[in-house]
């Protein structure tokens, strides 16, 4: 059953829950990308290398995780959503910023690409709490189709 009744609050801080501080939103998100990787490799034996072949691969790690206890769905949000972040900010030039979703109340991370914003991790949130319905591979080639096309030839 989906939850759509969870709210997603996402708030950094100079140090993250784990202890480890960081002198940059962009430095706390590749830290959290890079410990995705880890993670999937070690419980899932899939290798997250931040290509865009890489989504179905996220995909399935996310599908095995399912359902994820309210008590770890913020950072289970974070975690997944920063690595499926960094995918897009390397392969297209953005940057992390702090910004709050439309009608929303908190702030969290999303990227900043060229003045438009792009939430990844309320993306992963969503595919987390409602499901497959919010396919990220879907997702990603609707946001490369729209960036591809801005990109001078």
């Amino acid at each position: 059953m989906a939850r759509t009744s969870c709210t997603l609050r996402i708030v950094t801080k100079a140090t993250n829950p784990a202890g480890r501080s960081f002198d940059s939103l962009d430095a706390m998100m590749e830290a959290y990308a890079e410990d995705a990787v880890r993670l999937a490799a070690a419980d899932h034996g899939m290798s997250l290398d931040f290509t865009p072949e890489s989504v179905a691969r996220l995909e399935t790690v996310l599908a095995a995780r399912i359902p994820v206890p309210d008590a770890d769905l913020e950072e289970a949000t974070r975690l997944w959503g920063a690595y499926f972040g960094e995918l897009i900010r390397r392969r297209y030039p953005a940057e992390w910023i702090m910004t709050v979703y439309p009608g929303g109340e908190f702030a969290m991370p999303a990227l900043d690409i060229g003045g438009s914003q792009v939430y990844p991790l309320l993306k992963v949130f969503r595919r987390l709490t409602i499901g497959p319905a919010e396919d990220l591979k879907a997702f990603y080639g609707k946001v490369s189709a729209a960036l591809e096309t801005r990109k001078p030839h």
